[in-house]
């Protein structure tokens, strides 16, 4: 047998076989689960399941075993304490129904050694074209296809201004700075664009993370409705960009705080 690279890209070992049936599948989850591993399932848009450059910051270019892309959106949480491989089957299923379209892939995790020592595919995707699915049943799952996120608030609604307020009062409390940063969507994610990395190695640097400043500071802010006043004459100003609210704490020199008070 020789490997045919054209249009035939791989994934692991397994992903020269044919498509495993459930019954293999459970096999080697009764493997995992038999050296006290703890299975989990990831999947991707086949146009994030290869290793890429875009949207990703190497923390240095000589990083040994840096992949991009290697990282898969997680089918809810790790399935610690599985002693059936049935649970997992029951999992698998359902990930494939929510996202068809989409690589899947079976892991297990090593709680002592922290590492992923396991990765396998059990979906892999026909060639339709991608649509958003919504693949929520008991706990709920981030759906990564056309729904970019920026902190853990934009996995909610959109924050009401009393939510907003209560923020503020607790950064006011712990004698932090607010500050009001906007950016049009074209903007508003990593990328490559228009930007000049100090360093190749330059840990942590983010592509596009700065957005530009509403007015300075608020420094000496004792009140949430000072705030609530700018946000609404940001939001007015700039009703097609996004807006976050930041919080400065001026004794460490960093931002420890942000979060999005307008949608465009």
């Amino acid at each position: 047998k020789v490997w045919n690279p054209v249009n035939n890209k791989k994934f692991e070992t397994f992903s020269y076989l044919p498509p495993l049936t459930d019954r293999q599948i459970s096999k080697q989850v009764d493997m995992i689960i038999a050296k006290g591993l703890s299975p989990c399932l990831e999947f991707a848009a086949p146009e994030n399941s290869f290793t890429a450059n875009d949207n990703t910051v190497r923390f240095s270019g000589t990083a040994a075993g840096y992949y991009d892309n290697r990282y898969w959106t997680m089918w809810k949480l790790p399935m610690f304490g599985c002693t059936d491989a049935s649970q997992v089957l029951k999992e698998i299923a359902e990930c494939r129904r929510a996202y068809p379209q989409c690589y899947v892939r079976l892991a297990a995790f090593d709680s002592i050694k922290q590492v992923q020592v396991i990765s396998f595919l059990v979906q892999r995707p026909s060639g339709i074209a991608m649509a958003a699915m919504g693949g929520e049943k008991e706990m709920k799952v981030w759906n990564p296809v056309n729904n970019k996120k920026f902190e853990t608030f934009s996995y909610l609604p959109p924050l009401t201004d009393r939510q907003i307020s209560k923020q503020v009062d607790m950064i006011i409390a712990k004698g932090l700075s607010p500050c009001l940063e906007f950016a049009a969507p074209e903007n508003s994610f990593t990328a490559n664009d228009n930007t000049v990395r100090f360093s190749g190695t330059a840990a942590g640097y983010y592509d596009n993370r700065y957005w530009t400043m509403w007015k300075l500071p608020m420094f000496g802010c004792t009140d949430a409705s000072q705030v609530l006043k700018e946000i609404a004459e940001c939001r007015r100003a700039y009703p097609q960009c996004y807006v976050r609210l930041a919080a400065f704490d001026s004794i460490k020199q960093v931002q420890v705080i942000s979060f999005l008070v307008q949608r465009p």
